[in-house]
């Protein structure tokens, strides 16, 4: 039947033709369509069975009864058919074969229609005819307007009915008849044109929101490729920092709700960094992508993983409910690095170390439980790597503790509370002091005497030792001038004062500003310090070292880069750090090393101190390897200022005594 709607459809006139090229025209057809077209067969028969009841006493039953009923029971089968596909979903092609058997049927039964109400003209009187032309009039309106939307049918319904009605009417003699066939064609022909204005309007209408639609598309896609981007790691496709703490967040109020709990790990690989050194970022954001991979096979599918930055992934699940279970999760991910990485032709061997915590045990927020995570994982990495390390109540207390710490700082008056230790450094020839280093201290009235390891690491944690290092190396160069101008003073800087420009700048003015000559200073820093960013730290101290103060490596030997620093750095003097000196006397390789230590001091024209010296005996030793100076409890613990001057005429008497006796 189909065939047959394409083929009648295909020898229509081109302007009542469907556009088959345009789906979504023919789909709002349909629609519009079927909304309407109950309407136009109740109107018809509503029509019919008026005017067959006008004839019921003057025609023929066939023409006043069976005709019309028969042609209603047709109309009235349409709106059941019509109905009950209301709220179907057509194909295309069932959408045309629908709209082309409605204009085919609306051709037949117009003809139909307009043949029985002029087959009524020979049983009607002036009146009678009358009625029949203002049903046909009704009844052409009635379906052109039912059937705007359907362009092709309209215009085969009214041409049907009105043409013959012209005709018929139009030659007739009587001249009413001729005047109402020519004010319906006159009105046809208006309502003809409205008709066509609508159906564009209508087609305009679905074309437009046909733009909007694929604009929409357009914006959906768009913001679509947006969230991913703004929540997706670029690099491994995984999670990014952001969508894990809206995640997070999520999770922790579900297992709230459902009294579960929730473990959070945050993992970092270990050795990443001189991965990347060695073999060059490319091979490093493969070994990313490959660990990635490697780990969401691994892993759980219930389990979220994402990756915050750099080399750190995260993790979390509400299924790691029992120490088993926990248990197994560690020995899943250790075994996740047993295999090495091949990229490249490039054999990778990495490890990780992980710090974890649980909700609700370790903290309620998902802000907190995260920090808790990263405190445990950066305590595993201080004590070694491949750590897999959980939040404890004994990491609680120490939280609290520097919490405390950092909130006493905070409202500490650090004019009056902080001040200034000295502990000479001696020539180890003369036994002569010939500096001192400043060691700082804090007293606080509630905490008592802070050890200055302690606040360092404080101040340095929240940001205060800029404020720190100025008035601690003021108070230092106070004392200092109250010295002779051979005595030099030493003071330690921490890895964010060299890290600054800006705080560089305010030791300077601080020295400056004290009268003490900047050749008498020396500014000691660590390898592990200056090592975060070596050609800031480079810039810094040449800045130092411009204004005429020397530059000596603290603590050398405990980096992994100690000969890297004393290449590239500019320094003056090296302090070996006391761990070497505390063993000569029962480990010959201690003795060693540190012979070699000041050899190489030696050669490469850097003075080298050694600190921690503690007994005469490793004094000797040190003098016989030619150390040229010496710091320790064998010459004197850290002393006040108003001390100083009594160590320093003290010192002097015994040094000059010692020389009368060795001279």
């Amino acid at each position: 039947m189909s065939r047959v709607f394409s083929s009648v459809a295909d020898r229509l006139p081109p302007f009542l033709r469907l556009p088959s090229d345009n789906p979504e025209l023919i789909q709002a057809k349909l629609v519009a369509f079927t909304r309407q077209v109950p309407m136009m067969y109740v109107i018809v028969i509503v029509n019919v069975a008026v005017l067959a009841l006008s004839f019921r006493n003057t025609a023929p039953a066939i023409l006043a009864l069976y005709l019309p009923s028969a042609l209603s029971v047709i109309c009235a089968f349409r709106i059941v058919v019509w109905w009950r596909s209301r709220h179907r979903e057509f194909t295309l092609d069932e959408a045309l074969d629908k709209l082309r058997s409605s204009i085919i049927f609306a051709g037949i039964l117009g003809v139909a229609f307009c043949c029985w109400s002029i087959s009524l003209m020979a049983y009607a009187d002036d009146l009678g005819k009358s009625h029949i032309a203002f049903f046909m009039a009704v009844t052409s309106i009635g379906c052109g307007f039912c059937l705007m939307h359907l362009r092709p049918a309209a215009l085969i319904v009214m041409n049907f009915v009105v043409t013959p009605f012209a005709i018929y009417f139009g030659s007739s003699e009587n001249p009413i008849f001729v005047a109402i066939a020519f004010n319906f064609v006159v009105v046809t022909l208006a309502i003809v044109i409205m008709l066509l204005g609508n159906h564009k309007d209508f087609e305009q209408r679905v074309s437009s929101e046909k733009a909007l639609r694929i604009k929409q598309a357009e914006l959906q896609l768009l913001s679509d490729r947006n969230y991913q981007n703004s929540n997706t790691d670029s690099l491994t496709g995984l999670p990014n920092r952001r969508y894990f703490f809206a995640e997070l967040e999520r999770a922790i109020t579900a297992a709230s709700l459902n009294g579960r709990r929730l473990s959070l790990g945050i993992i970092d690989l270990d050795g990443f960094r001189q991965i990347n050194d060695v073999h060059g970022h490319r091979i490093g954001d493969r070994l990313l992508v490959e660990v990635a991979d490697r780990l969401r096979t691994h892993l759980d599918p219930r389990t979220f993983f994402g990756r915050l930055g750099g080399d750190e992934f995260v993790l979390f699940s509400d299924q790691l409910e029992n120490e088993q279970a926990i248990s197994e999760g560690e020995n899943k991910l250790n075994a996740v690095f047993e295999a090495p990485f091949e990229i490249d032709n490039v054999t990778v061997r990495i490890g990780c170390s992980l710090g974890y915590a649980q909700f609700p045990d370790a903290a309620r927020t998902a802000e907190d439980l995260f920090e808790r995570a990263d405190y445990a994982l950066h305590f595993g990495k201080q004590s070694g790597r491949g750590k897999i390390v959980r939040f404890s109540a004994e990491h609680e207390a120490t939280i609290r503790e520097a919490s405390r710490l950092d909130q006493a700082l905070v409202n500490a008056d650090l004019e009056s509370e902080l001040w200034i230790a000295y502990q000479p450094i001696v020539c180890a020839t003369t036994g002569r002091t010939v500096s001192f280093e400043a060691l700082a201290r804090w007293r606080n009235p509630e905490l008592g005497d802070v050890p200055p390891m302690t606040f360092i690491v404080a101040a340095e944690r929240s940001g205060m030792i800029s404020q720190l290092t100025p008035l601690l190396l003021r108070k230092a160069l106070e004392g200092a001038a109250t010295w002779s101008d051979n005595i030099r003073i030493s003071f330690n800087l921490s890895a964010i004062d060299v890290g600054s420009t800006l705080s560089i700048l305010k030791l300077i003015a601080v020295i400056q500003q004290s009268g003490v000559k900047p050749s008498r200073i020396d500014f000691e820093i660590t390898e592990t310090g200056v090592m975060r960013n070596l050609v800031q730290a480079s810039q810094a101290l040449n800045a130092l070292r411009a204004l005429g103060t020397r530059i000596s490596l603290d603590d050398f030997g405990t980096g992994y880069s100690s000969l890297s620093c004393i290449h590239e750095l500019p320094l003056d003097k090296v302090k070996i750090d006391r761990s070497f000196i505390s063993r000569i006397e029962t480990d010959p390789a201690a003795r060693l090393i540190l012979r070699t230590m000041i050899g190489m001091c030696d050669d490469l024209g850097h003075d080298c101190i050694v600190e921690g010296v503690e007994s005469a005996d490793q004094a000797t030793f040190l003098r016989k390897q030619g150390c040229r100076f010496m710091q320790g409890y064998a010459f004197a613990r850290p002393m006040q200022i108003g001390d100083v001057a009594e160590y320093l005429e003290r010192s002097g008497e015994a040094a000059r005594i010692d020389a009368l006796l060795h001279g």
